[in-house]
């Protein structure tokens, strides 16, 4: 299950979404996520849905890919939907010891798991169409006013970057101790929750202190190249809006406005 994590690489392909400027689709990302959790209608989810599943044939990045990756993550949704359920007030529709599972808890923990899942989709199109220096650009880019209110916006860019690019070292250094741990009689896909659970353990600390040693090498590299996040720094691609940027942003609008008039519908009814 966890080799089968996609969330946080990049896939290569030729789309017209993977060439954007990274500060338009930073910008449709946020747009998306807050229209998600602004909006409690099913359809809503439904249309958020029909809109994902759009973007990535458009991106030429298999769904699969995506659900490949939600395997991760998976008993994060079971436990969202299962703890809202059963500590949310309602009329009791079944108990279990001191648990009663109710209504109104089934309503929103369907929500609350529908909402993460799309947010994740969502969040997961940016990762597989941007890279990890296109993000940090397009953040830099993006938000460059407020440097002059002294936020460190191009620290928190290089940080955003190297985060990024520390997603699939990470995994690839799981997948090493994994199978290390796996030739020395470890059985990781075996047995129930709790045995799977009780494997992930004890790969925790190795992978914390590789990712500590990662990090202080990264440093020390840097270091080594000067590098000291006040410099001015040349580019050898240059940030610039094209024609499909400005189809995009119409398109953006388009989506926002379709979500304030819903909003407004479904509060006047």
């Amino acid at each position: 299950m966890i080799r089968d994590i996609t969330i946080g690489r990049y896939y290569d392909s030729e789309s017209v979404i993977h060439r954007m400027d990274p500060r338009t689709k930073l910008m449709g990302t946020l747009i998306y996520i807050v229209t998600l959790f602004l909006v409690k209608n099913p359809l809503w989810y439904l249309l958020c849905l029909s809109v994902i599943l759009s973007l990535y044939k458009t991106a030429k990045v298999p769904f699969g890919y995506l659900l490949k990756g939600l395997k991760g993550i998976i008993l994060l949704l079971l436990f969202t939907f299962v703890f809202r359920m059963l500590y949310t007030p309602g009329n009791v529709m079944g108990q279990f010891w001191i648990f009663s599972v109710t209504d109104r808890g089934i309503v929103k923990a369907t929500q609350m798991t529908a909402r993460i899942a799309l947010m994740i989709a969502g969040a997961s199109l940016l990762s597989y169409t941007s890279t990890s220096k296109e993000l940090a650009d397009g953040l830099e880019k993006a938000f460059s006013k407020f440097e002059k209110m002294g936020i460190p916006i191009h620290e928190m860019s290089v940080i955003v970057m190297i985060a990024f690019r520390f997603i699939p070292i990470m995994l690839d250094e799981l997948n090493l101790l994994m199978d290390a741990q796996a030739a020395r009689g470890a059985k990781f896909g075996e047995g129930n929750i709790i045995d799977k659970s009780k494997g992930v353990v004890t790969l925790l600390l190795p992978l914390f202190l590789i990712t500590v040693r990662r990090s202080s090498d990264l440093a020390m590299a840097m270091e080594a190249r000067g590098y000291t996040g006040t410099a001015e720094t040349s580019r050898m691609y240059p940030l610039k809006y094209e024609r499909r940027d400005v189809i995009a942003y119409v398109v953006m609008t388009i989506y926002f406005l379709l979500f304030l008039f819903l909003k407004t519908m479904v509060h006047a009814l």
